[in-house]
């Protein structure tokens, strides 16, 4: 499979327009063969994760987390060396989705308002809208399977000799063209009107959504545990009876808080909360740390791409968290007193 190809597919999900402008999402290090054989997906790309990929055959690696923020040079013999070495001398391709991906709510990083079955979850902080419209194309022969793989198109569903295509309106002409391009001389396929699609899809960073029926706080934050993994998570501001509306973004999300609870979030999970944040919080926060949410949507992620290319091999890379809970033997004290255990 063309490398290419596989990279539209990402693309389709983590979309690049809707990434955040201090992000470096896309590619990191560019390889020199075409076709791909396999490809590698993981949260981050470690040394370990890369040499288990290159291992594996991966000649494409997807990491959630980019290589470097910032451009820099070569010059230190440390893990960012190490990983662009591994992979410039296979020849292979390193690419990253990250805020592209977290951007995208009915992406991979909204699994966790489908485990809780949020009703009409709202985007805390837009960064793209994107129209669609659904064009119908009647061909002389078989509509080509190619068209699924054109930029811009969303979706396709072939209808004996014609197809249904869901795209992005910005990009219908460029995606006729192509499709006209391709079409005998004497065979021009057919375009009917275009329908929009409504509502258009809005991109970006957090949700907020209802739960099916109000549960409590204690019930609330033994699901959570269960979803994320995790035996424990941090608990900030005031905690209420029952847990109704719920907010949440992955990663270190805590700066969209205040929006949550603003559009009446009782709780918002998220990770990497910090002291003062946590020290003035106005609401519930739940913090289940940076790892444990985003290992489960590369996780998902890498479950989609296996069905969007079939026929391609396609490796998720489990990882672990680099915080580690440390629990000493014997107790050593509190630092300033008793601090009484949370009803959790």
């Amino acid at each position: 499979m063309k490398r290419s190809e596989i990279i539209n597919i990402i693309e389709k999900t983590a979309v690049p327009a809707s990434a955040a402008q201090w992000d470096r999402s896309g590619m990191q290090v560019a390889g020199h063969d075409a076709e791909a054989t396999a490809l590698a997906v993981c949260l981050d790309p470690t040394p370990a994760a890369v040499a288990a990929a290159l291992d594996l055959g991966a000649d494409v690696i997807l990491s959630h987390h980019p290589l470097v923020m910032t451009p820099r040079a070569l010059d230190t013999l440390d893990d960012h060396h190490a990983v662009a070495s591994a992979v410039l001398a296979r020849g292979a391709w390193l690419y990253a989705a990250h805020t592209s991906l977290d951007a995208n709510p009915e992406g991979p990083v909204g699994w966790l308002a489908r485990e809780l079955s949020l009703a009409s979850p709202v985007v805390l902080e837009p960064t793209l809208r994107q129209e669609r419209v659904t064009r119908c194309i009647v061909a002389a022969g078989a509509p080509s399977p190619r068209w699924v793989s054109l930029p811009g198109v969303l979706a396709c569903r072939v209808l004996g000799s014609a197809a249904v295509l869901s795209c992005e309106a910005a990009a219908w002409p460029a995606i006729r063209a192509a499709i006209v391009s391709e079409a005998p001389k004497d065979a021009a396929p057919a375009f009917l009107p275009a329908e929009p699609e409504l509502p258009a899809q809005v991109f970006g960073f957090g949700l907020v959504g209802d739960l099916p029926e109000p549960i409590e706080f204690p019930a609330f934050a033994r699901r959570l545990h269960e979803l994320s993994g995790r035996a424990h998570c941090h608990v900030s501001g005031p905690v209420p009876t029952m847990v109704r509306r719920v907010g949440y973004c992955t990663g270190s999300g805590s700066s969209l808080a205040d929006a949550a609870f603003a559009l009446g979030a009782d709780v918002f999970v998220t990770g990497d909360v910090k002291y003062h944040t946590a020290l003035e919080a106005r609401g519930c926060l739940l913090d289940v740390g940076h790892f444990a949410l985003e290992e489960e949507m590369m996780r998902r992620f890498a479950d989609g791409l296996r069905a969007a290319l079939p026929g391609l091999p396609v490796h998720f890379l489990p990882s672990s968290d680099p915080l580690r809970l440390h629990l000493p033997a014997s107790p050593t004290g509190t630092g300033g007193g008793r601090v009484p255990e949370h009803p959790a």
